[in-house]
């Protein structure tokens, strides 16, 4: 069992530390247990609770309603919401929890059903990467670990692989040649798999690099294979490489091969206005581009 802080249950839950234990006094909540010196302490199943409090809180329940419901009124509610499929707001909470608690089960359904009745694309954009930003924020703040992080990335990816193959592989006249990839230190593909479902499910061509690819193999790749564009996606804050820096390096290895980039590092970069480098802010933008809207 883990042992939580009231200062992490204020970072995984977002209920603050203060309310926390107003809500103990006024509502008799939780009694959070001690340790041997005396520092309060909440277990799993607290965090649990905790967790289905914030998303009927978020959701319009008064605080003075739930602390009248057992446990399994909670429970029963949460699930009562979790069936909106709907509300983009309610899943993102809900993924939230299920990564939280790593319940591999939760996850997997919540994610299966917004893609079954939305589909992929327009889950990745009010669902997926929303939560995905939460994510960086949780992290950046402690609030979670890498096996946090790394179980919904891959659970995504996952599910975005298997949609890519199930697409029947194959190109139209027109179709453009795309190089993607991602520079060294990056490790997030997430973003650049699904830019790879989009281009086959498009009928573009696609040549899929991955991850941490030194610029001279990049440089060498587009000499060889001479695409009509490339694309790259820049989310990792902890290189040591500034995005301007990571830009410029990309550029002098692909020459004047048009460069698409996107993520959250590629905000604010400085040397775009050259004609050949476009920064994409969304999916439905991209689709555009490729579809030729």
């Amino acid at each position: 069992m883990k042992r939580f802080s009231i200062s992490d249950i204020e970072s995984l839950t977002g209920i603050k530390a203060h309310t926390i234990r107003v809500w103990e006094q006024r509502y008799n909540f939780f009694t959070p247990k001690r340790s041997e010196t005396n520092i309060r302490y909440y277990s799993d199943d607290d965090l649990c609770t905790f967790l289905n409090i914030a998303t009927l809180n978020d959701n319009g329940y008064k605080i003075s309603k739930i602390s009248k419901m057992s446990s399994e009124e909670i429970i029963s509610l949460v699930k009562e919401l979790q069936s909106n499929h709907h509300d983009s707001h309610i899943q993102i909470q809900m993924l939230s929890n299920a990564m939280v608690k790593l319940n591999e089960t939760e996850f997997e359904e919540i994610i299966n059903t917004s893609i079954n009745d939305i589909g992929l694309e327009k889950s990745m954009q009010e669902v997926i990467f929303p939560f995905m930003r939460k994510v960086g924020v949780m992290w950046q703040i402690g609030s979670i670990n890498p096996a946090h992080e790394h179980f919904a990335t891959h659970k995504i990816e996952q599910k975005i692989i298997e949609a890519t193959y199930k697409i029947p592989f194959k190109t139209k006249p027109s179709s453009k040649k795309y190089v993607l990839f991602l520079p060294p230190n990056e490790q997030h593909e997430l973003g650049l798999l699904f830019a790879q479902y989009l281009l086959r499910k498009h009928e573009q061509q696609c040549l899929y690099l991955g991850q941490n690819l030194p610029y001279q193999t990049l440089s060498e790749t587009v000499e060889y294979y001479q695409p009509d564009f490339v694309f790259t996606v820049l989310t990792s804050s902890s290189s040591e490489d500034k995005p301007d820096f990571v830009l410029e390096r990309i550029k002098k290895a692909i020459g004047n091969v048009p460069l698409f980039i996107t993520g959250g590092q590629a905000v604010g970069l400085q040397s775009t206005e050259d004609g050949f480098t476009y920064i994409i802010k969304d999916i439905l933008s991209f689709i555009n581009i490729i579809s030729g809207k």
